[in-house]
């Protein structure tokens, strides 16, 4: 009897261990307002100007200890670079970055990417690079996991329970960049807000959420779940693209308990059709789309209403006329709004 409850002990301490291994909670994370306040201000220079934009990117690339600030100038340097035709100057910048350890490029399906890097295809010294950066991303990915970042309301209590929205990002993405476009005083004021990036490294900064991704995002809300104190009756998901998809998926098959869903030019599922629907039974299930009239998803966006409007699922769809795959300039607004409309709460 003894080593029986020897065995069970030892299994659930390995699990836990397991579990604890797949994901992890970031308690501090980098702020990515320095690139993203330095970028809306000089991205109108960067049309008329490109020189004067080269030289703001190069002083606050060369000052900030901030290593998502220095990924994401970099970046912007590297297009500004190519366009202007300063080749040597974009690869000492890689070579100066990947030899501190940052990556710069990742790969899918035999390409690479960011695509401006075409320019350098059949350069020894670029394919000298990108071998010793994907040595670094592979390195990477040995331990990488799943990560996942809290942002606690105004006013915190630890006593109160509090409504979960959940945001994933795009198909290649980051918690940062979510934080930079899901900013709303509702969610500051009154809700858990849980960012999360997916455990593939694609380059620094950058993941992909990959075949273990809903796994992972399971095991995040139970964490969440088990940490703070949630109001499971207000779970809301959301996400831009893929992210959009993602938040789809995991709804429909009833992988969370879920009450609503924000997304942002959500990309269709694969699976997604009046007859899964159907038989997911999500009738209690609230949806708010917005979208852009120049998006090349708006067509699968739209199935998506229809689907959802013939089957008696409540959904809003916002089509913006100038917008493309992309996040409106007024989104605070709309996730308000979608709040509002999930949860009915001008009813």
């Amino acid at each position: 009897m003894r080593k029986i409850i020897y065995l069970l002990v030892c299994t659930m301490f390995f699990n836990l261990t397991l579990f604890g291994q797949e994901i992890k909670e970031l308690k501090q994370i980098e702020s990515g307002t320095e690139f993203w306040d330095l970028y809306e201000k000089t991205a109108p220079l960067i049309e008329t100007d490109t020189n004067a934009a080269i030289i703001i990117f190069e002083d606050a690339f060369s000052k900030t200890d901030n290593s998502f600030s220095k990924a994401s100038f970099m970046i912007e340097l590297a297009d500004l670079y190519i366009a202007t035709k300063q080749l040597d100057k974009c690869l000492d910048m890689y070579e100066n970055l990947i030899n501190s350890g940052i990556t710069v490029f990742f790969q899918i399906r035999g390409k690479t990417y960011p695509s401006f890097n075409d320019i350098f295809k059949n350069n020894e010294r670029f394919d000298s690079l990108l071998k010793k950066n994907n040595e670094l991303v592979e390195k990477a990915n040995e331990n990488s996991v799943a990560e996942y970042y809290v942002q606690k309301p105004n006013n915190y209590d630890t006593n109160k329970k509090y409504p979960l929205m959940m945001i994933f990002h795009g198909g290649i993405g980051n918690i940062q960049d979510q934080q930079h476009f899901w900013k709303s005083s509702k969610l500051e004021e009154e809700y858990l807000v849980a960012f999360v990036q997916g455990r593939s490294f694609m380059y620094t900064l950058k993941r992909r959420f990959g075949n273990k991704g809903k796994t992972d995002i399971k095991n995040i809300y139970k964490e969440i779940s088990n940490n703070y104190q949630i109001d499971t009756t207000k779970v809301l998901l959301g996400g831009p693209s893929a992210g959009g998809m993602l938040s789809i998926d995991l709804a429909i098959n009833k992988h969370l308990p879920v009450q609503g869903l924000i997304l942002a030019y959500p990309v269709k599922p694969r699976a997604f059709g009046a007859d899964e629907i159907y038989e997911a039974g999500i009738n209690d299930l609230r949806i708010s789309m917005i979208c852009g009239e120049n998006d090349w998803a708006l067509k699968r966006q739209k199935e998506m209403s229809v689907i959802f409007d013939k089957l008696d699922v409540s959904n809003r769809i916002v089509i913006y006329p100038d917008n493309g795959h992309e996040y409106p300039d007024d989104f605070s607004n709309q996730i308000l709004k979608s709040i509002e409309f999930i949860l009915n709460e001008n009813n």
